[in-house]
């Protein structure tokens, strides 16, 4: 769960970033599923992540977004297109990239916006933070219970973390009208995280074409959840490439519940 991962195959190539205090492994199916599609998955480890929580009291959120830029560079020496994909904080990553990169398409997983930076338990982790390093992690939202149990996330805490992305959600909403790649904001409407106004918000702001999908039964790992293979072929169809290139036979694993074949045309 906790290792990086890169799948060779064609275009486009997708970036795959995992949330806070989680680790690859949460990525992997859904790369895994668009890997078998064809495509090209690089699944990067965000620094801090996916060790002890002594390696994330350490980091800064400039160190995630090289890593991602990093990541980005690794695909672009074996895709032409390349595409960004991102679970929670790496939702909120992907909009980052997406705004100071050429990417093709977005799709973002129970992503915040600036409003996280406001949240009233966030902010009292930044007075916390200044008498204690860590607290327990309380809870998942994880609700599949097979997929709770295989979540691998850190037990505490490091509010020197917690710092991270405060600092980083303070400014996103300034990024977001740079976006001009179609994007896909994905989000269970029980998600306890991150509001279900969040995406019509973040939706507002960017500048291309954009579409929410609901994820009707899971919580806010949506890429784990109940749902989950209706999410990664919504995933999938969103990412395939505009026709001429898109592959009939790659687009029909969307699910029949799914009415999604229209986006493998366009966004």
């Amino acid at each position: 769960m906790a290792e990086p991962f890169f799948f060779a195959g064609g275009e486009p190539g997708v970036l795959l970033i995992h949330g806070f205090l989680t680790a690859p492994g949460e990525m992997r199916p859904l790369g895994e599923y668009l890997a078998a599609a064809g495509m090209t998955v690089n699944g990067i480890r965000l620094r801090g992540h996916g060790t002890q929580p002594e390696d994330l009291a350490k980091v800064s959120w400039r160190d995630w977004l090289a890593d991602v830029d990093a990541g980005l560079a690794e695909l672009r020496r074996h895709c032409a297109r390349v595409c960004v994909a991102g679970l929670s904080l790496g939702g909120a990553l992907a909009l980052y990239a997406a705004a100071h990169n050429l990417v093709e398409r977005v799709v973002t997983f129970s992503a915040p916006d600036s409003a996280l930076a406001r949240h009233p338990l966030l902010k009292l982790a930044q007075v916390g933070s200044r008498i204690v390093r860590y607290i327990p992690k309380i809870g998942s939202d994880v609700r599949e219970p097979g997929a709770r149990r295989a979540h691998f996330t850190y037990t505490r805490v490091p509010l020197h973390g917690v710092l991270q992305i405060i600092a980083l959600m303070a400014g996103i909403d300034d990024h977001l009208p740079h976006i001009t790649a179609p994007t896909l904001l994905v989000q269970a409407r029980h998600d306890l995280v991150v509001p279900a106004r969040t995406p019509q918000r973040i939706a507002t702001k960017l500048d291309g074409p954009s579409r929410i999908f609901w994820v009707e039964r899971g919580g806010h790992t949506v890429v784990m959840d109940y749902d989950r293979e209706v999410v990664f072929a919504q995933t999938q169809a969103w990412l395939c490439p505009a026709a001429p290139d898109c592959n009939p036979a790659q687009a029909s694993i969307v699910s029949d519940r799914d009415p999604a074949q229209a986006f493998c045309a366009s966004p």
